[in-house]
């Protein structure tokens, strides 16, 4: 049988000692070391070459974002799966623009962490749901009367671009693209550039939220 190597990274012996407990239950995974800090990090992932770092990356003096790009630069085969305390917004789309496959919250369920680490492990996305709550916008906005507001209008799609968007949540490429539906790179490329000015998105991981929010893509396929 064939496991799934994976590296914990973490600051805290409870949290460490918590996701071995949960993984070990599962036979097709192996946990195959543990780090505490940055410094053991880059030595354990060398020695080991997991396909999954679980990592807290919000840990002042011992993790930070910095490690996410460490591990995506040098280890561009290696999942990962961020679970933190952290939901703000705005380091939760960072750390994805850096291509984390998954994000959990600590406060999420043993459910939820099995289903973030067989997703990674196919290369695919994961968000639990509160993760979700925390980073997309509800429907609490109000125009008032007589104003005009960009969230209140309506967003016209094509059939082609809505396509577009559901592969790019995938995680596929602009020639990946081009060549699934047989257009020319340059095609994709205008049509990508006409869905984000659309919507007003700069990234890539802001269109993954809101094909999530918009039900383009379910939260527990990407």
């Amino acid at each position: 049988m064939i496991k799934t190597k994976i590296l914990i990274a973490d600051a805290h012996t409870l949290t460490r000692e918590g996701l071995k407990s949960l993984l070990s239950k599962r036979k097709n995974i192996q946990v195959c070391g543990e780090a505490k800090d940055s410094r053991e990090l880059s030595v354990k992932i060398k020695k080991t070459n997991p396909d999954i770092v679980i990592i807290d990356f919000f840990i002042p003096d011992h993790f930070s974002i910095d490690d996410i790009a460490f591990i995506r630069k040098k280890y561009p085969q290696t999942s990962v799966l961020v679970i933190s305390t952290n939901q703000n917004k705005r380091d939760v789309l960072k750390v994805l623009d850096y291509g984390v496959n998954s994000y959990l919250l600590k406060e999420c369920d043993e459910e939820e962490v099995i289903n973030a680490v067989y997703a990674s492990a196919k290369k695919e996305k994961f968000f639990c749901g509160r993760v979700m709550d925390a980073i997309l916008e509800k429907a609490t906005h109000h125009c008032p009367n007589g104003s005009v507001c960009h969230h209140c209008q309506a967003i016209s799609l094509s059939e082609r671009e809505v396509e577009i968007i559901k592969l790019i949540a995938e995680s596929y490429t602009t020639k990946d693209i081009a060549d699934k539906l047989y257009l020319s790179f340059h095609t994709i490329g205008t049509h990508r550039k006409n869905i984000f000015k659309k919507l007003n998105i700069r990234s890539s991981s802001e269109l993954i939220l809101y094909a999530i929010k918009k039900g383009i893509v379910k939260p527990q396929q990407h």
